[in-house]
């Protein structure tokens, strides 16, 4: 068996990873206090020493997921640096600086308004907003800060006109505000739209957003392909 798994740790690998996506979906739907151990059990499909036996418990488990999210960030948000990169090589053309914003926007929608593989960690980040647990300082700096580092970044490389720091920050925080409630609110705007989901319908979701993010920097809302 060197160089070879067991089967009993292949089981075990395959448990832990069935117990984090259906937490990551129990606890996007109804908050951390609103799922229980035995829920967890049933929904994963164990019995419930199962979850205590990988994680130690309900809280092992919430930290788990928030530990993947965290390890995930630079696939959903791209890294300042990157940014930062994609800016520099637009120069000063206004034209080729509104499509840093579009790819960075269409990163957002195809990866947070989706129904991929980050739908439930977002909702969870989205709760950890309102309502923090006692991970949420870790949340800050591993999450919450290079996000907004990058969205700032973007902001002020991107602006046709110096920007005030303030102004930065406020536009920042508005862009990820549209992305994040969006997808709080996606019954309701589907139910208005007539769409059953956001699913086949991202493409113009993200034309809608790209444009009027690009008007909420300042720069043209309507560009050359």
């Amino acid at each position: 068996m060197t160089g070879r798994k067991s089967l009993k740790a292949t089981q075990g690998e395959e448990t832990r990873a069935t117990l984090i996506d259906t937490g990551a979906r129990l606890f996007a739907q109804n908050g951390y206090n609103g799922v229980s151990m035995r829920t967890l059990a049933a929904e994963a499909g164990v019995n419930l020493a199962t979850v205590g036996y990988h994680f130690g418990g309900k809280a092992g488990l919430y930290e788990a997921i928030l530990r993947e999210i965290i390890d995930i960030r630079d696939d959903i948000i791209p890294p300042k640096a990157e940014v930062a990169s994609r800016i520099e090589a637009a120069g000063d053309d206004l034209d080729a600086k509104a499509r840093v914003v579009d790819w960075l926007v269409d990163r957002l929608t195809r990866d947070l308004l989706g129904v991929g593989d980050y739908v439930w960690g977002t909702v969870i980040i989205s709760r950890e907003l309102v309502h923090p647990s006692e991970l949420y300082p870790e949340l800050l700096h591993q999450f919450f800060n290079p996000t907004f580092d990058s969205l700032c970044t973007l902001v002020r490389g991107t602006s046709p006109a110096p920007a005030d720091p303030t102004e930065v920050v406020v536009t920042a925080q508005c862009i990820i505000g549209i992305i994040i409630k969006m997808l709080e609110n996606s019954t309701m705007v589907c139910q208005r739209l007539g769409w059953e989901s956001y699913e086949g319908h991202l493409e113009t979701l993200a034309a809608i957003l790209k444009k009027r993010i690009r008007g909420l920097i300042g720069l043209p809302m309507e560009i050359a392909q």
